[in-house]
């Protein structure tokens, strides 16, 4: 089952599962699952296997903390935060983002640029060898959730990038340091 199951099928079990919420008592009929999803004696058991497994994992591993999706540099992870940490309402939707003080800097000056010097024009990284252009090419490698494609050739910041540009200028204009930035559902580590 776990090579020729299709997500949808997993999504579908997960549904099926949650109607416990409300049933807690109630029969769930394992043969009309397997029946209604097309699955065979042996992918059936192989989702259960999946199931208790799971089961397992979120009621000791995961009792106090929350899966979480974090990158660094040009990767992602999955990390755990304790629950009293997080104060996102949306636990899965959490995203934590680390990067150094130098693209801090570097982040700030791109939004500087592109708000104030471009005026909303995108960045040519591909045409444009200046120094600036070398350097948002490579932030984009590394940090790609910070710009956008449209089409046309040009990257332009994302909306997460021009609001945590934005909030580290008023940090820098103000001269308090910044290790944090919650912006939406990600938090923004500087370390």
């Amino acid at each position: 089952m776990a090579q020729s199951a299709k997500f949808k099928q997993l999504h579908q079990i997960i549904s099926a599962l949650e109607r416990f919420q409300t049933r807690k008592n109630s029969l769930f009929s394992l043969d009309k699952l397997a029946e209604y999803l097309n699955l065979s004696e042996r992918d059936l058991e192989e989702v259960l296997e999946l199931v208790f497994r799971f089961q397992n994992l979120f009621n000791s591993v995961f009792s106090d903390f929350i899966l979480c999706k974090k990158w660094r540099s040009d990767r992602s992870y999955l990390i755990l935060k304790p629950k009293s940490d997080v104060t996102c309402q949306f636990l899965s939707d959490l995203k934590e983002i680390e990067i150094n003080q130098t693209q801090v800097n570097l982040l700030s000056d791109i939004i500087y640029y592109f708000q104030h010097v471009k005026i909303g024009k995108g960045f040519n990284i591909i045409r444009n060898k200046t120094e600036l252009s070398k350097k948002v090419k490579q932030f984009n490698r590394s940090h790609p959730y910070f710009f956008e494609h449209r089409g046309n050739g040009l990257i332009y910041p994302s909306k997460l990038a021009v609001e945590a540009g934005r909030l580290i200028q008023s940090y820098n204009r103000s001269k308090k340091s910044i290790s944090k930035l919650q912006i939406e559902d990600f938090i923004i580590q500087i370390v």
